[in-house]
């Protein structure tokens, strides 16, 4: 009678389980907006059009608001009764609006991948438990490359050197800061925390004049930041301990309507900005005809492929998780205006802290 072994793996749950530790285990990954395609047909340096929500559609109060006068002739009282309030002259309905989603490309820019062998030893002897030994080191290197290569792209993309200078005057540009340096003592640390805590009021002031929303924003930054912050006395902390979200984890606390988020890819310099600042777009290719078994899946957004094969050489399954992705910024819709300043098709949604050290 043929055996098979103790683990009976089903693809399509295996994929799904691995998705979900996936999703708990990412940092910077887990914060832009996600979009994905399961069936797609391209490869990597290929672009997917996402649409882009429109902001929303104007009031038009002209001929609507405007009170009726009284037409008896000779009447002081030029304000129409409600007994004897004429009808309208002039149409008074109001142009119709359009929900307009335009579409801007995202480039698949990225495969990441990872693959494990196993052999008939390891399957037969060693492994018990496939979630904590196999699935969960295999989404740790997953979650940590999906981290990595968001931190470098929001170190080259969030900032505001695409503006104008009447632009950057209508909603503010980057902001750059120099810090006392550094003696240890309780002045100085109050000093330098001022500095960063004077920083983030501007910019949050830029982004307000952007109209970003107020929810949802955050803040990144190194460890260099971390501990200027934790050393003002006015900085509270706030304790996530024991939340199994690694984002969660990552949040050392709250200022000024910002999550702080500290990640070691980043030195002196902060990033500020809101969730829809960045958009993910994964898309998983198919399963080859040549994989003994495979699927394709999708959770909350980040699509993924697991394929399962056999080395006949080295008698040793193969397991392995896929996806392609790529990043980008979103930019404002062609026609958006701030005070009378045309915008345009520009990122308004985050900037850059630029900070120095003073050396005397």
């Amino acid at each position: 009678m043929a055996t098979t072994h103790h683990f009976n793996l089903d693809p399509v749950q295996v994929t799904i389980a691995a998705l979900g530790i996936l999703d708990r285990q990412l940092t910077l990954g887990a914060i832009p907006a996600r979009y994905s395609e399961l069936n797609f047909r391209g490869g990597i340096g290929d672009v997917i059009n996402v649409n882009r929500e429109s902001r929303g559609i104007p009031v038009v109060a002209g001929g609507i608001s405007a009170p009726l006068t009284n037409p008896i002739t000779g009447d002081k009282n030029v304000f129409a009764a409600a007994s004897d309030r004429p009808l309208p002259v002039a149409a008074r309905r109001a142009p119709n609006g359009f929900v307009n989603e335009s579409r801007f490309p995202v480039q698949l820019t990225t495969l990441a991948q990872n693959a494990t062998s196993l052999s008939m030893e390891q399957v037969a002897f060693d492994l018990r438990k496939f979630g904590t030994q196999v699935l969960s080191k295999l989404t740790r290197g997953f979650a940590e490359y999906f981290d990595d290569t968001t931190a470098a792209f929001i170190k080259a993309n969030i900032n505001r050197s695409s503006l104008t200078a009447g632009q950057k005057t209508a909603v503010g540009g980057d902001v750059s800061i120099t810090l006392p340096k550094s003696d240890g003592t309780p002045a100085n640390m109050s000093a330098r925390a001022l500095a960063l805590r004077t920083a983030l009021v501007d910019a949050r002031m830029a982004l307000n004049l952007a109209e970003v929303p107020v929810s949802e924003r955050f803040l990144i930054a190194g460890p260099e930041v971390e501990a200027i912050l934790l050393k003002d006395p006015e900085f509270v902390a706030v304790d996530y301990s024991g939340d199994t979200n690694a984002l969660r984890r990552a949040v050392i606390g709250r200022i000024y309507g910002f999550d702080i988020v500290i990640h070691n890819s980043f030195g002196l310099e902060m990033y500020l900005f809101h969730k829809s600042a960045l958009l993910l777009a994964s898309a998983c290719p198919a399963i080859p005809m040549g994989a003994v078994t495979g699927s394709v899946q999708n959770v909350n957004g980040v699509a993924t492929r697991m394929l399962v094969d056999y080395d006949y050489g080295m008698k040793a399954d193969t397991i392995g998780l896929d996806t392609m992705y790529g990043l980008a910024t979103v930019k404002e819709d062609p026609d958006y205006t701030v005070r009378g300043t045309v915008i345009g098709e520009k990122f308004v949604r985050g900037l850059k802290v630029a900070i120095t050290e003073s050396t005397t």
